[in-house]
């Protein structure tokens, strides 16, 4: 009788120790996964900032270009006739070209889904402006051919649909840059070493 109760006190012990190993290798692999996944959002983040940075420094170089080409069209619009080609004009403006590599490879590899809330709420506000920005700086920018056989009402009416497409895209490109900060100013918050030293420029 001894013997079966030592047996059963021992095999308890083994038991006890099996689970006790299994739990701990358990509680391991759940602190190893979730510190990768910690280790993802954060190299996530410096991603997001980086390309953020390049986006705004792109819009912020083309600026004072638009605010140029809109100040020339409109003073074309006071003189008749105008003095300057506006085919010429419009064929050398370019809206700028964004990325957007970060989001899609975020949502990709499921990133998204162990950062803050608040952070990805900005990230796809900003990516969403930010795609809306490019749709309409390619679907509504006008074509221009000769002016020449052109009646003056013609002309004008080209000079103010030219006007209104560089007056529009010099407005959302100052809200895209009010975005781009706010997006930054938050992915700075979150992130252990945030490089976003320029952002008084």
């Amino acid at each position: 009788m001894r013997i079966k109760t030592e047996w059963l006190v021992r095999g308890l012990v083994e038991s006890v120790f099996v689970v006790g190993s299994i739990l701990l290798a358990l509680a391991v692999d759940e602190w190893a996964e979730n510190r990768d996944f910690a280790e993802l959002a954060d190299q996530s983040l410096g991603i997001f900032e980086r390309e953020i940075l390049q986006n705004r420094n792109r819009v912020e170089d083309g600026l004072p270009y638009h605010q140029g080409i809109r100040d020339v069209l409109g003073q074309m619009r006071l003189t008749q006739p105008p003095t300057v080609d506006l085919r010429s004009i419009m064929e050398g403006l370019e809206a700028p070209v964004l990325l957007n590599t970060a989001w899609e490879t975020a949502l990709a590899t499921g990133a998204l889904t162990h950062m803050d809330f608040e952070v990805v709420r900005a990230l796809s506000l900003t990516y969403s402006i930010q795609e809306g920005f490019t749709a309409r700086s390619r679907a509504d920018r006008p074509r221009f051919g000769s002016m020449e056989g052109l009646t003056e009402a013609e002309i004008a009416e080209q000079i103010l649909d030219a006007y209104d497409y560089v007056a529009a895209l010099h407005r959302d490109e100052a809200e895209l840059l009010t975005v781009f900060n706010q997006a930054l100013a938050l992915v700075g918050t979150h992130l252990d070493s945030p490089a976003t030293d320029s952002l008084d420029r």
